[in-house]
C-alpha cells in the first residue's frame, strides 16, 4: 500500500487529485468514506474533479453520468464502462491505496 495523501487534504464532500502507482487518481471524502478512484469520465473522457458527490456516487462535470466508487459502475445510457476503482485504507491521517487491489467491475 501506498501513502497518497493525508486525510485533512481531501475536503468533506470533496475531491483531491493526486498521481500516485503510475495513475491519475482522484481521492473523494464522503459521509460513506474514503474512495480512490479513476480522474476520468469513460463517457466524454472528461476529469471528474469537480464533481458532485452525493453518498457513494460521483457524478461527472460535463454530463452528468453518476460513478458508483464502490465499484466503478456508471447509471444511465451514455455509458455502460466502469472507472478503476481501487482499495484505500487510511491509518491515522494517512490514506493509504493499494493498486495490486482494483475494485471495478472491469478489474
Amino acid at each position: 500500500m501506498e501513502v497518497v495523501a493525508q486525510l485533512d487534504d481531501v475536503p468533506e464532500n470533496g475531491t483531491l487529485k493526486v498521481a500516485a502507482g503510475g495513475e491519475n487518481l482522484l481521492l473523494v471524502r464522503s459521509p460513506m468514506g474514503i474512495f480512490a478512484i479513476e480522474n476520468m469520465c469513460s463517457h466524454a473522457y472528461q476529469e471528474l474533479d469537480g464533481g458532485k458527490v452525493r453518498k457513494v456516487f460521483i457524478f461527472c462535470p460535463m454530463h452528468g453520468v453518476r460513478f458508483d466508487m464502490r465499484d466503478g459502475c456508471p447509471s444511465g445510457k451514455l455509458t455502460d464502462k466502469s472507472i478503476k476503482v481501487w482499495h484505500v485504507e487510511v491509518h491515522g491521517k494517512d490514506i493509504r491505496v493499494d493498486f495490486s487491489r482494483r475494485l471495478d467491475k472491469g478489474a
